[in-house]
């Protein structure tokens, strides 16, 4: 069981391999270690990220400022801890930033703060970083409930949505693609179950079958129709009609050692709505001559290629939203979408209008459009952040909202999420106008001049990628964890093929020691547990007459299942829904539980075509 001052002092040993003429690395080593001694975990996943913040924004700005918690060198303005790799990026008295600095030192000095970043903690901190990611949720809900669009800014955002998504007021309804999504449902059900509940919903007549295409399965229509005629004719045994009074329950995940991210599980009914809307809109968009142009939402290399390009000549910006989610406001979703009033009023109706958390004695009625779990917040957010700054790009132009206009300015701008690249000149009119709807950017992850840019998990200076690699578990427990194996083995095949030899074997040591076992050389495309060489070398274990080629034991993930049987109507709407491709042969028998596996040995082939 390696200490995480073993693994970060082997990592530390690769940058003195790699960068020789660096000095005092020696003398880091013992400061790491006592300052560990005296401050824990909090000096590998706080202290060193935060001055890695600062070094970013050193490289962004061109002048590094020191943060609290580390001493400078005599006189000078780097600090004194990595300070032989500090002075070959700034110029150690002044701070500026050298014209040609050392590219080594430059990336492996932020790979080595940034290392422990993301590693997961205790369940008592745990808890602490859950109740402070609830309190931000409600914090941004207030926020998000006093959002007033600027008059300029809704009538320009309201001509400009005019010309996007022209095909999304004439879809219909009952032909498009609803299904359930992998994640968890408020209800609790398993995978299979929740075609159990959905066929129960629609027999119960809580589902409305016409609008969804289900008017033929298992009930009879005119039955139907006799009881929806009643004193309104406007009365329908609808789901979409009682959406608005449904619950969602608000959890957190893991983001990285000082956050948590906030999740809602939404209703069943719900889930299942938004998830056929979410490829409605999504297959829009890709038709879209406008919105192509700036959004991929299955693609984040063109956002990563962008930044790479943007690291070179500094002609693109990289802006990060601040809890993006959280703060787009039904206002600013309502303005962009309000030509397409159909899809907009299923939208909201879909939407979860209420969230609850266990261990807080409130029940929130959202201002905001829907918490990230609502599987149309990713599209939703990506057209209406793709919208503001497209208007703010022809504003700042002086252009008319022509069609023409709107194309050109399409190509200025790329989105994924809340990861936004626009080009340099028009970086803070697009910063003001994403303020001015209500939105936070996020300045210590933005880089809106200088030649270091960061988008969709690249990390680029000067056209090289200094992305940095991430430890993810505590490296002194005892774990034997599938989770935890995996990581680390993926971890050191990362580290070894970018040479960074001695934090790979570390690494390697580790994981062999945790299985009480050595790990075979397996072929990076193989998807087994094992070692990656640069020659793609593979270590073969015997010949396999039936197939006529070299097979090798070696140790793979296989997920967790349990007994979900489904049959009858339910399994006939599975049928239609899921496709054949991919499903497992007993995938009316049982379901995987996300995210538990185990590991088990298998024979698999030597050579991955």
């Amino acid at each position: 069981m390696k200490s995480p001052i073993a693994l970060l002092l082997s990592r530390l040993a690769d940058a003195k391999r790699l960068n020789p003429d660096v000095k005092g690395l020696d003398r880091d080593k013992q400061t790491i270690e006592n300052r560990f001694k005296h401050e824990g975990y909090g000096f590998l996943t706080i202290a060193l990220p935060s001055l890695d913040e600062a070094y970013l924004l050193g490289l962004s700005s061109g002048r590094f400022a020191c943060p609290t918690g580390f001493k400078t060198v005599s006189g000078g303005a780097i600090p004194k801890l990595f300070s032989g790799m500090f002075r070959e990026v700034f110029d150690p008295v002044t701070g500026w930033l050298k014209e040609n600095p050392d590219e080594g030192s430059l990336k492996c000095l932020h790979q080595i703060l940034r290392l422990f970043k993301k590693v997961q903690l205790s369940a008592s901190e745990e808890e602490l970083l859950h109740t402070k990611a609830v309190t931000e949720f409600f914090r941004c809900d207030d926020l998000a409930s006093q959002v007033i669009l600027p008059d300029q800014l809704d009538h320009q955002v309201g001509l400009v949505a005019k010309l996007i998504l022209n095909d999304l007021s004439s879809k219909s309804f009952s032909d498009m693609s609803y299904r359930h999504g992998p994640g968890a449902v408020e209800e609790g059900y398993r995978a299979n179950q929740k075609w159990s509940a959905l066929s129960e919903s629609i027999k119960n007549e809580d589902f409305d079958v016409w609008d969804h295409g289900y008017g033929d399965f298992g009930i009879s229509l005119s039955e139907i129709a006799d009881r929806a005629i009643v004193t309104n004719s406007d009365t329908k045994f609808s789901f979409l009609t009682r959406a608005t009074g449904c619950i969602a329950r608000l959890i957190t995940v893991a983001k990285n050692s000082s956050s948590r991210r906030t999740i809602t599980v939404e209703p069943l009914l719900n889930q299942f709505i938004q998830q056929g809307l979410n490829t409605a809109l999504r297959d829009s968009i890709e038709r879209c001559r406008v919105l192509r142009n700036c959004l991929a939402l299955t693609d984040q290399s063109k956002n990563q290629h962008l930044a790479m390009e943007g690291s070179i000549h500094d002609n693109w910006a990289t802006i990060d939203l601040k809890s993006a989610s959280d703060l787009l406001s039904i206002k600013l979703v309502e303005s962009v979408f309000r030509h397409h009033g159909p899809f907009l009023d299923r939208m909201m109706d879909c939407r979860s209008s209420m969230i609850k958390v266990s261990g807080f004695d409130r029940t929130l009625r959202l201002a905001k459009f829907a918490g990230m779990g609502n599987a149309l917040t990713f599209p939703v957010q990506s057209v209406c952040f793709a919208v503001v700054c497209i208007a703010s790009i022809l504003c700042a132009d002086g252009k008319t909202v022509s069609y023409r206009n709107v194309e050109r300015a399409s190509r200025r701008v790329r989105i994924y999420g809340d990861d936004i690249i626009v080009e340099t000149a028009y970086a803070h009119q697009c910063v003001n106008w994403l303020h001015q709807a209500g939105l936070q950017v996020n300045l210590k992850k933005s880089f809106l001049g200088g030649n270091f840019k960061e988008s969709c998990g690249v990390e680029a200076y000067k056209g090289v990628d200094i992305t940095p690699l991430y430890i993810r578990h505590q490296p002194d427990t005892f774990s034997t964890s599938p989770e935890l194996i995996a990581s680390y083995v993926a971890l050191s095949n990362q580290a070894w093929l970018q040479g960074l030899y001695s934090f790979a074997t570390c690494l390697q040591d580790e994981v062999e020691e945790r299985l009480k076992k050595r790990l075979p050389y397996v072929a990076r495309e193989s998807g087994v547990l094992g070692w990656h060489t640069r020659t793609d070398s593979m270590s073969a274990t015997k010949w396999c007459s039936r197939t006529h080629q070299l097979l090798l034991k070696a140790h793979a993930l296989k997920p967790l299942k349990r007994r979900d049987r489904l049959d009858g109507y339910a399994a006939l709407l599975k049928f239609y829904h899921v496709p054949l491709l991919g499903r497992d042969m007993d995938h009316l028998e049982n379901s995987q539980i996300r995210f538990k596996s185990r590991i088990v040995s298998r024979w698999v082939p030597v050579r991955v075509s």
